[in-house]
């Protein structure tokens, strides 16, 4: 199962590679980060008590607060651990696709928090959590933060979308209207100072 979901999220990630670059080639409008400006990650997992399947939500914003982009993924039966560590590579993953580079991970899992800011962390069995700390490791321009579970309201919600939506991969490049009132929220509770 582990191997079949790293496989996934590489050929996610190879897709949307190969997809951009024809879509540079046509012309399109592909927003690309030109400057080295930090982007706020904000993730979280979420799992249906009545069913145990697991699902992460994800959001990428500007130091105003404003979105960049966002994603949800059902994972069906994994850990919260795992589904937060998941959501983190798959975002990490379209922002570096998106030219984007310094990423402010922020997270309200204190044990995720803790995992990926240790850099001497020994093999522990989950290959998504070591894949994660490699590519954290490697690129150097990220930092976390753990933040309290009402600056998070954002990612939150768009977890708990995926148990509706149940695709394996949504890419969001524009917030869904039902979020919008959360992302002011998340605003006014500080997250971006």
């Amino acid at each position: 199962s582990e191997v079949v979901k790293v496989s996934s999220c590489w050929g996610c990630h190879y897709d949307s590679h190969v997809g951009d670059h024809i879509n540079n080639k046509q012309g399109s409008n592909l927003t690309v980060n030109s400057d080295d400006t930090w982007v706020y990650l904000s993730t979280d997992g979420a799992v249906a008590r009545d069913s145990g399947y697991t699902a992460t939500g994800c959001v990428a914003r500007d130091q105003d607060g404003n979105w960049i982009v966002g994603f949800n993924r059902f994972l069906g039966v994994c850990s919260p651990f795992e589904a937060e560590v998941w959501g983190i590579l798959d975002e990490i993953f379209i922002l570096f696709n998106k030219g984007y580079r310094r990423i402010i991970i922020m997270t309200d899992n204190l044990e995720v928090a803790q995992i990926l800011t240790d850099m001497d962390l020994e093999d522990s069995g989950i290959t998504v959590l070591r894949r994660t700390h490699c590519i954290l490791q490697s690129e150097r321009g990220w930092m976390i933060k753990h933040i309290p579970r009402n600056q998070n309201l954002v990612a939150d919600r768009l977890a708990k979308l995926s148990f509706s939506w149940k695709s394996s991969l949504q890419v969001i490049d524009e917030a869904p209207k039902d979020i919008l009132d959360l992302l002011q929220v998340d605003k006014m509770n500080g997250c971006f100072m």
